[in-house]
């Protein structure tokens, strides 16, 4: 570090915490354009984008490395080579060289040492200002990955992806990225121990003392396993798990393949209605 530019830096204000204030209030007030924000991460300043790698991590200027936290993204190892680079070309045309505001999800960094954050750009070359995370998943170059960090941006997040996937936008035309039928035990075993979307309609729902298990139809099909602890928030945002028979859910984890294909559910945004058992047309689980 430059000791003599910092001191000079630093003399050319009569009070240093000014320009501190003044990030500050910018900040706040994107934040109150864009609500969802609130709950969703803490501002932590403005930085500079130096560049986006091929895994999607962004570099700033200060050197941080930051990871856009709740998403998950194609990459060289997963996704057809097009989708992946453009979702790179994507974030590396919206960010680098160019100011934005941090919006920090985790106190700390992940154990590769990345921030896990969002950035706020307010006016991107693409005109989508706001939050990146949720204009990748609006172009449909991410799906949402729920973590605890993100639990505030959970509901927002599903909505814009469930836009993009009906308009099979990006990664909803690659097959890599495709929901995964409950039925389609070969697809099933292909993506063991990764990260999955699962659709399929609940058979039957059994009570553990600390699980309660969503089984899918079919009888050998997989197995949502939710911590009894999320009962309770399940059922004040409208899916009580002991309705869900009959009704079409989506359910997103890593497939565990190890009892039989099975997905640990330890967040409520993990799992979704996607049609209810009196939809027009369902059909009647089958035993």
């Amino acid at each position: 570090m430059n000791f003599r530019v910092a001191h000079r830096s630093r003399a050319l204000f009569a009070d240093p915490r000014r320009g501190l204030r003044g990030a500050c209030v910018a900040l706040s007030a994107v934040i109150l354009a864009y609500p969802c924000l609130a709950a969703c991460g803490r501002p932590a300043g403005h930085v500079q984008v130096v560049n986006v790698d091929e895994r999607l991590d962004i570099e700033l200027s200060d050197g941080r490395i930051v990871r856009l936290g709740g998403l998950d993204m194609p990459n060289a190892e997963r996704g057809a080579p097009e989708i992946a680079n453009g979702a790179r070309a994507f974030l590396s045309d919206r960010l680098t060289g160019r100011g934005a505001d941090l919006v920090q999800l985790a106190g700390g960094s992940d154990r590769w040492g990345r921030t896990v954050a969002d950035l706020v750009v307010a006016d991107p070359r693409d005109g989508s200002a706001g939050s990146t995370a949720a204009a990748l998943l609006t172009a449909g170059y991410a799906r949402v990955r729920p973590e605890f960090e993100t639990r505030g941006c959970a509901v927002e997040r599903l909505a814009i992806e469930e836009q993009a996937r009906q308009e099979e936008t990006g990664i909803w035309r690659d097959p890599q990225f495709a929901v995964i039928q409950s039925s389609n035990s070969d697809e099933l075993r292909r993506w063991a121990r990764r990260f999955v979307v699962v659709e399929g309609m609940v058979r039957r729902v059994g009570f553990a003392r600390s699980r309660i298990y969503l089984e899918l139809v079919p009888r050998d099909g997989p197995t949502i396993v939710v911590a009894r602890k999320l009962e309770t928030a399940l059922a004040r945002e409208g899916r009580p798990v002991g309705a869900m028979v009959g009704q079409t859910i989506r359910a997103r984890g890593a497939l565990d393949d190890r009892f039989g294909p099975r997905i640990e559910v330890f967040d409520p945004a993990m799992i979704e209605i996607a049609r209810s058992a009196d939809a027009s047309g369902e059909a009647k689980p089958h035993p």
